[in-house]
Formats: C-alpha cells, sequence, structure tokens
C-alpha cells in the first residue's frame, strides 16, 4: 500500500517540487491571433496589475504571485509573454552579455516592444544565466512567436504551436515529451477540427489543465488583435470572466486578486478562501492526503519539504502572518521531524514573531539535526543578544 502511494506522491508532487508548470497553446488564421495559457501551482493567490502606458511606452497588464515578480503579461500592441519552468540546462553564452535582472528585461520588453523580432535582438544581448531552469515564450498579434531557452531562440509562425516543461532544442518530435496533461492537450487539439474562437481555445486549454496538488489555478485566453482576456480561475472551465485590455488601462494602475473576479460560490473563489484560512493554513494538503500512510522519506524523496518551505514563507513573507507561517511549518515538523530546514524554517517564523524561547529551540533542534547549520549558530547568537540587551 505504502508503495503505491509513494509512486502516487511522485507524480502529483512532481511540479511542486520543482517550480511553476505551464502550458500554452496559439492559434493564427486570417490575421487574427488567439493565445491560451494555463499556470499550474500549489497557490490560488495570483494577481493581475495593470500599468497604463505613456507617450513613450505600452501599457501592460501583468499576472503573477504576491511576490510581484511577472510570471505572464500582455501589452495593448498584442505581444505576450509567459514563463515556463523546465529541467536544468546550462546557459553557457554569457560571455560579454549585459547584467539586467531577468525581471526588469521583461519589464522593458512588454513596455517598449511590439513584435518578436525585436524581443530577440534585445534579448541576445543580456545574461540570460537566469534561465538555466527555465524558458519563456512570447508571441505577437501576426502569430508570429518566440522561445526563449537562455542559449537557444527559435522563431516560427506555425498557424498553431503548443508550448510546455520541456525544450523544443532537446527533443526530435512533440511524442518525445513525457508530461501526461501536454500530451492529453495535444490529442485534444489533434482530434478536433480547430476554430478560431475563445471556446476552442478554452476547451484546448481545458485538456492541458492539471487537477494534482499543483492544479491549473487560472487560465488566461487572448485575443491579440481585440486586446480581450477570457478568464477561468481553478481548473473549473464552466465560467468565466472577460476582461478589456484599454478600459482597464484606461482605469489607471491598479491590481486585483484573480479569485476576486469571480462569484463567491465559484469553485475557485471558495478553494481561494479555504487556502487563505489563517486558522488552518494547511488544510488544503491535509485533505488532498486523507488519510495515507506516507512515510517521512518518501515525503523526503517526493520534495513534499519544499513544498512546507514554500507554503510557508509565502505565509510569512508575501501574506505577512508569522502565525500562519508557524502553523505551516509546525505541521511540516510534524510529519517530517528529523528534517532539520523546516526546524530552521519553524525557528525564522517565531524570530519574525519575537517569540524568542520558541525560536531557539528551534534553531536548537535545526542544529541538532545538521550540525553544519551555519544559520542556526548565527540566529542563536543573534537571539541571545537581543535578549542581554532587552
Amino acid at each position: 500500500m505504502k508503495h503505491l502511494i509513494s509512486i502516487c506522491l511522485a507524480i502529483a508532487l512532481f511540479f511542486p517540487k520543482t517550480g511553476m508548470a505551464c502550458s500554452m497553446y496559439k492559434i493564427t488564421k486570417n490575421g487574427r491571433t488567439i493565445v491560451g495559457n494555463n499556470e499550474d501551482y500549489f497557490s490560488p493567490n495570483s494577481q493581475f496589475w495593470f500599468e497604463p502606458g505613456t507617450k513613450d511606452t505600452f501599457g501592460v497588464m501583468y499576472m503573477g504571485l504576491l511576490n510581484n515578480f511577472a510570471q505572464g503579461a500582455i501589452n495593448e500592441s498584442g505581444l505576450v509573454f509567459d514563463g515556463f519552468w523546465e529541467p536544468y540546462l546550462e546557459v553557457k553564452n554569457t560571455k560579454g552579455k549585459l547584467e539586467i535582472p531577468i525581471g526588469d528585461a521583461l519589464k522593458n520588453v512588454m513596455q517598449t516592444m511590439t513584435d518578436v523580432e525585436d524581443v530577440k535582438l534585445y534579448l541576445q544581448t543580456i545574461n540570460l544565466n537566469s534561465l538555466a531552469n527555465g524558458q519563456l515564450v512570447f508571441v505577437d498579434k501576426s502569430g508570429t512567436y518566440l522561445i526563449v531557452e537562455g542559449d537557444e531562440m527559435f522563431i516560427g509562425d506555425e498557424t498553431e504551436k503548443t508550448f510546455s516543461n520541456f525544450y523544443y532544442s532537446q527533443i526530435d518530435s512533440l511524442v518525445d515529451v513525457k508530461l501526461d496533461y501536454f500530451q492529453k492537450g495535444r490529442n485534444f487539439i489533434n482530434a478536433t477540427e480547430t476554430k478560431l474562437t475563445f471556446e476552442y481555445c478554452s476547451s484546448a486549454m481545458e485538456n492541458f489543465a492539471q487537477s494534482r496538488l499543483a492544479p491549473t489555478q487560472y487560465s488566461t485566453i487572448y485575443d491579440l488583435k481585440n486586446l480581450t482576456i477570457r478568464v477561468h480561475l481553478f481548473n473549473d472551465f464552466s465560467e468565466f470572466i472577460e476582461l478589456d485590455l484599454k478600459k482597464e488601462l484606461r482605469k489607471g494602475s491598479h491590481r486585483t486578486m484573480i479569485a476576486d473576479l469571480f462569484p463567491k460560490n465559484s469553485i475557485g473563489y471558495l478553494h481561494y478562501k479555504k487556502y487563505n484560512d489563517p486558522e488552518n493554513p494547511v488544510l488544503f494538503l491535509k485533505e488532498y492526503l486523507g488519510d495515507s500512510e506516507i512515510t517521512e522519506q518518501e515525503f523526503l524523496n517526493n520534495g513534499f519539504d519544499n513544498v512546507i518551505g514554500a507554503l510557508g514563507f509565502e505565509w510569512l513573507n508575501d501574506i505577512k502572518n508569522p502565525k500562519g507561517a508557524i502553523k505551516v511549518f509546525e505541521y511540516g515538523v510534524e510529519i517530517m521531524p528529523n528534517n532539520s530546514k523546516l526546524y530552521d524554517n519553524l525557528g525564522e517564523a517565531y524570530f519574525i514573531n519575537k517569540e524568542w524561547e520558541n525560536a531557539l529551540k528551534c534553531y536548537g533542534k535545526s542544529l541538532f539535526l545538521n550540525p553544519e547549520n551555519k544559520n542556526a549558530i548565527t540566529m542563536i547568537l543573534k537571539i541571545n543578544q537581543l535578549r542581554e540587551e532587552g
């Protein structure tokens, strides 16, 4: 029984273990392009933010988590991009390149550029070593796309194109892609009559969607000519909202949680509220795991400590609720009691909440489990100094 659970966890936790998953599909016909995009992650705390243009820049709609790093965007010239987590691939071509943070480079692209040829010329001047575990995909309103892998950049203009968590430079055929959700989406596209409509693209993205521990939190369908965006929430394709980019930009700079755009009784909004319950911030994890008997080693083998870490630090750094973070990390050390890193994390949450004694105990436990933990030593000394001063 435990062996079966371990296999299921290995599949279900694959992307929480490694990062943000994503799928993208574009179709171009008769001078019009529609792009669909799925964002898959365990946190539903995604937001849209709008930055109007100036006489020299385009207005942009960005999307991302609470850390305000854009996972994707569309500008008023009809250029869209999305980022993809990928397996590690060394970026070698860095000599003489400009040292610009990728977030700043993306903002410059979205504020000033219209077509992917210009994007390519610009990004070729920048050190892209931050893409060793990722790639970027841009599509402009002509339907031409640009894949940026770090060292490799590809431009194409096929009528249809699909993208996900793999490198085109590393495969001979899409049949080689070992991602079940990607192949399910491809099978739908290959088996159906292609239509240049929001409805067809939504159906395609529904087939690319995931429903595991890191499900499809939201899907965006872009009309790059009319600058309208259809949004589905939390893998629920039965309802949607639509945004007009021009109208939103006329409202000035503003942001909104995506879930707040949907009815309060919708599946996605209810999940969003459950996830953000400060009294039980690990409820969704407990419900997902159920009564399964899972060993600490199985949790570790499948990166569940990373899931706990990301969740806890979201509460600590982004939601700004250290008590919620403490509950997350307490749950982590309950199910993984020999994990030095989680005790270190719990110590940090207690420290920020000014619970010095509890922080000392956690850092001490972390140091006992890992005598090489220099951070624990530093924090123990720091807390003792604070106690003496105060």
